[in-house]
């Protein structure tokens, strides 16, 4: 199939553990919905210890399916995929709590907490300290107060466990690309 895929642009890769061969690689298998293709899993990773979100991301768009990254305790990295329309916070066996992060992507969708994001999110009230949604028009994040400190604010529930989760407005993909010191085609 090589050829056959339109690359998808991630700005300065050469700042990242692989090349464009490989990135290319990575995007084949995510249009194929090889979800367990080790090339991909190796790209999201490195994506993901670098904080490039807009990879994980652009890897979920080109598999029309959602992803997940948890971070543990220990900064290991656990992956999974769920369908085109969820994928739901499963710490695996031997991830160690407190999670610092939970990402999952919403592919060409908006980036908000669905039912099943804020029912994640309230299960983990007491085991994850941040959480972010990746989708259009850009990262959507939650942090919360019982782990981290936050400024009085809106909150995703006035009570409960979804209450200690802050309701934060998505950044536009421009805006994140700029706070992280990088370039896009659009802006380079």
């Amino acid at each position: 199939m090589s050829g056959q895929v339109n690359l998808a642009v991630l700005p300065q890769m050469a700042d990242l553990p692989f090349g464009e061969p490989v990135w290319r690689s990575a995007c084949e298998a995510a249009v194929e919905q090889r979800v367990d293709d080790p090339v991909l899993r190796d790209v999201q990773r490195a994506c993901s210890e670098a904080g490039r979100w807009d990879g994980v991301y652009l890897l979920s768009v080109l598999a029309r399916l959602e992803t997940s990254v948890l971070i543990d305790a220990q900064d290991r990295i656990f992956l999974d995929w769920g369908t085109a329309g969820e994928v739901t916070l499963q710490p695996p066996v031997g991830a160690q709590a407190p999670f610092k992060l939970w990402v999952h992507t919403h592919p060409r969708f908006a980036s908000y907490w669905s039912a099943t994001d804020t029912h994640s999110l309230a299960l983990g009230a007491t085991v994850v300290e941040r959480a972010m949604v990746l989708g259009q028009p850009g990262p959507k994040a939650a942090r919360n107060a019982r782990f981290v400190e936050v400024e009085e604010g809106p909150r995703l529930a006035q009570h409960g466990p979804l209450g200690e989760w802050t309701e934060e407005t998505p950044v536009p993909w421009d805006d994140w690309y700029a706070q992280h010191g990088l370039l896009t085609e659009v802006n380079a």
